[in-house]
């Protein structure tokens, strides 16, 4: 008798079920955080708040401070892409479609660009530039995007050497 159509529920079975679900879930939180990164920009700028310090923008005039917002934009929309590539590979991957492993690698570059940041809002705050509210909100930002880009990659692993784990047991 095939005991394919059963629900597994031996422990490796359980924990691929809950790490797929986990790649379906954070996949979408993933994505959220490049939206979240564009709506801070766009609300700084809609409410005065100046992005660059005044003796930068004084360095770099009127022109180089069109250049400047552009790249940021610019740098925005490639983080928003990026990040939507990962999510929605990420969940696709968690409901068993077949993908390939390219989300993991520029995962990992985002958990690097957010070790970075956490860097540079935690020397922020030691230097006590910058508004105490500002970084502290910053520093859990980053902090909850590294943990759910953490979680997504360790998830993917696991999910993957299990399907390939079943596929060899298969043949």
């Amino acid at each position: 008798m095939e005991n394919s159509g059963y629900l597994q529920n031996d422990p490796e079975s359980i924990r691929y079920r809950r790490n797929s679900n986990t790649l379906t879930i954070l996949g979408a939180g993933v994505s959220i955080f490049g939206f979240w990164g564009i709506i801070k920009l766009f609300t700084q700028i809609a409410l005065g708040i100046h992005i660059f310090d005044a003796s930068d923008e004084e360095a770099l005039g009127d022109i180089g401070m069109i250049i400047a917002m552009f790249f940021l934009v610019i740098i925005m929309a490639f983080d928003v892409l990026l990040r939507l590539f990962v999510g929605l590979r990420a969940r696709r991957d968690g409901q068993g479609k077949k993908v390939g492993k390219s989300y993991l690698v520029f995962i990992v570059w985002l958990m690097i660009g957010s070790i970075g940041s956490i860097y540079i809002v935690i020397d922020s705050i030691l230097q006590g530039s910058g508004a105490f509210f500002d970084n502290y909100v910053a520093l859990f930002m980053e902090l909850s995007s590294l943990g759910i880009c953490l979680e997504v990659f360790i998830a993917a692993i696991s999910v993957r050497r299990y399907r390939a784990k079943m596929k060899k047991e298969s043949n």
